[in-house]
């Protein structure tokens, strides 16, 4: 199990409770344009994006979160978004919330594009997150190139900016309690008391910084 599946697992039963922007941009995603069918929940967690959709498949790398998944809408597999186990052109709408930037996005996103036969929803925090925590968050340029060059048609494309409610040491709890404490641009980097305080006290007004798309994806 990988270190970021093992933090998940972790944080399945708090997740909810402390994960309020990705709530928010689950309810931003579902609040766009869709087509109807059977769908994919990539990076599925607890099912924030799942609300809602009829008939859906969830998949995820943590087992605490699919449990979790799988007790609320019945299908979800142990997989990774960089080689989902599914056929070409399986799914009517393809979405995924707050989880590929944990990805490699060369390989999840045609991974995506390869199951879906219609449409694709993304909300990605990019660069202008947590500047303060130096995660590798992509641009939204890279993102929009390597969705346009899969020859896919963006329908709809938009930023916005979603406020973490927690300051200091509850900042801190927010990243452990969600799962999201990893940080691949620090791994094995051992952080003393103090230079966290420092971190966290340099941090006014947290926030993500999302990317919102909607793609058509041809049969």
């Amino acid at each position: 199990m990988s270190v970021l599946s093992l933090r998940f697992s972790r944080a399945f039963e708090t997740y909810e409770e402390w994960a309020l922007p990705q709530r928010k941009s689950a309810d931003l995603l579902l609040s766009m344009k869709r087509v109807e069918g059977l769908s994919l929940d990539v990076g599925c967690g607890t099912g924030f994006a799942s609300r809602g959709l009829k008939k859906v498949v969830g998949v995820d790398i943590s087992k605490g979160m699919a449990k979790v998944y799988k007790d609320r809408f019945g299908k979800v597999l142990l997989a990774n978004a960089e080689a989902l186990p599914f056929q070409d052109k399986q799914f009517h709408l393809v979405i995924s919330n707050f989880s590929l930037h944990w990805t490699n996005l060369k390989k999840s996103i045609p991974e995506m594009v390869r199951v879906c036969r219609g449409q694709m929803l993304i909300a990605l925090p990019v660069e202008g997150s947590l500047k303060e925590l130096g995660f590798p968050f992509p641009s939204e340029s890279a993102v929009l190139n390597l969705v346009k060059s899969e020859g896919v048609k963006v329908l709809e494309s938009f930023m916005q900016k979603l406020e973490i409610p927690f300051k200091g040491w509850d900042l801190l709890r927010f990243f452990h309690y969600t799962g999201t404490s990893f940080n691949p641009s620090k791994e094995g980097v051992i952080m003393s008391r103090k230079k966290i305080e420092d971190m966290i006290s340099h941090i006014d007004t947290p926030l993500f910084s999302v990317l919102f798309l909607s793609c058509e994806v041809k049969a």
